[in-house]
């Protein structure tokens, strides 16, 4: 058997070094990981190509001195292009015929998706204890709510259209409504999402959409650009839980340009194997990618960590409930979501969909 060949073709990365610290192998994901290729790598010392405080440079240098295997479940390292990925190192050492050490292996792993999944479920459990906390505060706040609204509409009609306490009671009923919705979306996190999936197109489904905000986008000097693949094809997805979450993008991206800019709308059909992360094992899954892309004042990387997160908010006002609801519900269609900043500047919101399968 080719040993060489099968290290070769592992998914993990595995890199080799001789007793000098030189590197002897270097395979396809080690060059994917670290975003450096095996001729540059092939021959040289390793803390050339990598800072001598990443951990796996330190860990390979323990074991050919000490003869031992060094494993680190929690470490990372830095790509080429400035990127830190979450990496599992395992070494061990490689012994010549009179005893000696004579080279090293380390593994490392990519562990990125299991922290994404682990994120994932840390959301969960915080929308489902929200969720129970809501179905709770529903059925005391709804039945004194509709009480006060009834009273002010009997209120408002004893004093007649033109007493000039009918703004008093105008507002009372608006702040009353405003407080039915947010219970709404509160109940929201505690229902559960029933989807009724069936073929979609996307474009029509985006067009709708842009309908409803064409007039305030136009009151606030905003243009609606279009770039989507004509040959784009339909998505499986439930309507009306998609309406929900790109009018939800698109209003977040118009209310991050108060004056003028362009929202860019985009479709394409999308490889990034990332985003198998829902079928694990399965390989990469061909996906329909579509694009909410703002000129605002972006989004700063701490914030876009937890922009998903129900409570979490960058805006003056509101819940912070809109975006864990569309995650939740994108997740429902076994997709993904992601939140990146635009190119040049602004936010970029990112839908990973799953496509019909023609029958």
């Amino acid at each position: 058997m080719n040993y060489e060949a099968v290290l070769a073709g592992l998914p993990d990365a595995v890199i080799a070094v001789d007793a000098e610290g030189r590197v002897v192998f270097w395979n396809a994901a080690a060059e994917q990981l670290t975003g450096r290729s095996l001729r540059r790598a092939s021959g040289r010392v390793l803390k050339e190509l990598l800072p001598r405080d990443v951990s796996v440079v330190r860990r390979l240098e323990e074991t050919l001195a000490t003869g031992e295997s060094r494993s680190e479940a929690e470490s990372t390292i830095e790509t080429t292009d400035n990127r830190t990925i979450p990496v599992s190192v395992v070494t061990a050492p490689l012994f010549a015929r009179d005893g000696t050490v004579e080279a090293a292996v380390a593994v490392l792993r990519d562990v990125s998706r299991i922290r994404q999944l682990e994120t994932e479920v840390r959301r969960g459990e915080t929308l489902a204890a929200a969720g129970r906390m809501a179905v709770g505060l529903a059925h005391e706040i709804k039945n004194p709510l509709g009480a006060i609204r009834g009273a002010v509409q009997l209120l408002a009609r004893e004093l007649g259209a033109s007493s000039p306490l009918r703004d008093y009671t105008d507002v009372l009923r608006t702040e009353v409504d405003r407080v039915n919705r947010i219970i709404e979306q509160l109940m929201d996190l505690a229902r559960p999402v029933e989807i009724r999936p069936v073929p979609l197109n996307l474009h029509q489904l985006l067009e709708r959409v842009a309908r409803l905000v064409e007039e305030e986008a136009r009151s606030r000097e905003i243009t609606i650009v279009r770039r989507y693949d004509p040959s784009l094809p339909p998505i499986l997805g439930d309507e009306d839980r998609m309406l929900q979450v790109f009018h939800n993008l698109v209003r977040n991206a118009l209310e991050a340009m108060p004056q003028s800019g362009t929202l860019t709308l985009v479709t394409r059909v999308s490889l990034n194997p990332l985003f198998g992360k829902m079928d694990l094992g399965a390989g990469q899954r061909t996906m329909v990618e579509a694009q909410v892309i703002d000129e605002g004042a972006g989004i700063p990387a701490t914030a876009r960590a937890r922009i998903f997160d129900p409570f979490f908010t960058t805006k003056a006002s509101g819940l912070g409930l809109g975006l864990a609801i569309c995650h939740r519900i994108i997740e429902e269609h076994r997709g993904t979501i992601q939140v990146e900043p635009g190119p040049g500047r602004g936010t970029a919101v990112t839908c990973f969909l799953p496509i019909a399968k023609s029958s």
